[in-house]
């Protein structure tokens, strides 16, 4: 399965870098606790070479890159309903705004890979130069952080009761002071109850992309006037909690 998820934001294209970081970490810390939820292996900047699949001049005009690892322990209520207990996902990522690459394992049962890429607000109907033929497969799907249904929302992350957004809100948006984030979904699963599988992880991606873009634009005074090098210290800070909260 192919699938483009496109979500329009209220923010300036060169703050998301900043939001995206500051929200990984907080919604990593949310859900992680007694066994469960996100473990940080790696987190460190590295030369382009170490990127697959890029041609050497591709490479050589990239520049830095920060590569993550983590492993992201799965609680069974969330997977016994497909037959699947014990389920760890494993997470290598490359990241240099305003693209990235994530590829998540789950040993034998299949992967996933998400390219991201973040434009001013726009509508490009193949932002990722696709060929044709794989055109012919992809589906598009548009997240609305507004008018999307999610269930156990909290005030504080819902746009209506924060930024008093309302139901036509994208027609009020300013180009030049709004972000599209452009997320390329490729599932591979290789179990026998496929269909069911790729039913469960395609509400989980829409789930997630909805519940992390809500938090992000509803946390801004938290991460504006943050720098990287905030950031790069939050997260080391970060990765002793989760460690701290998995083992309690």
């Amino acid at each position: 399965m192919l699938i483009e998820y496109r979500i329009n934001l209220p923010i300036v294209l060169d703050r998301y870098e900043i939001a995206h970081l500051h929200t990984t970490m907080e919604l990593s810390k949310q859900f992680t606790n007694s066994g469960q939820g996100v473990e940080i292996l790696e987190n460190t900047a590295c030369d382009p070479a170490c990127l697959p699949n890029q041609a050497e001049r591709s490479r050589e005009s990239i520049g830095k890159v920060q590569r993550t690892s983590k492993r992201y322990h799965i609680p069974d209520s969330l997977t016994s309903t497909v037959g699947i207990t014990g389920c760890v996902l494993r997470e290598s990522s490359f990241n240099k705004f305003p693209y990235s690459r994530t590829t998540l394992t789950a040993s034998e049962s299949g992967e996933f890979t998400v390219d991201t890429l973040c434009k001013q607000l726009s509508d490009d109907p193949n932002v990722f130069k696709l060929p044709q033929t794989i055109l012919n497969k992809r589906s598009v799907v548009h997240i609305d952080i507004v008018n999307d249904k999610l269930h156990d929302v909290e005030c504080d992350d819902d746009p209506k009761t924060v930024l008093g957004l309302k139901t036509d809100w994208q027609d009020d948006l300013i180009p030049r002071l709004s972000t599209t984030v452009y997320k390329l979904v490729f599932i591979k699963t290789r179990i026998p109850n496929k269909e069911k599988v790729n039913a469960l992880v395609l509400q989980a991606i829409h789930n997630i992309f909805l519940l992390f873009h809500r938090k992000l634009v509803c946390s801004q005074e938290r991460w504006m006037g943050l720098n990287m090098d905030d950031i790069r210290t939050m997260e080391k800070e970060t990765k002793d909690s989760l460690l701290c909260n998995r083992t309690l």
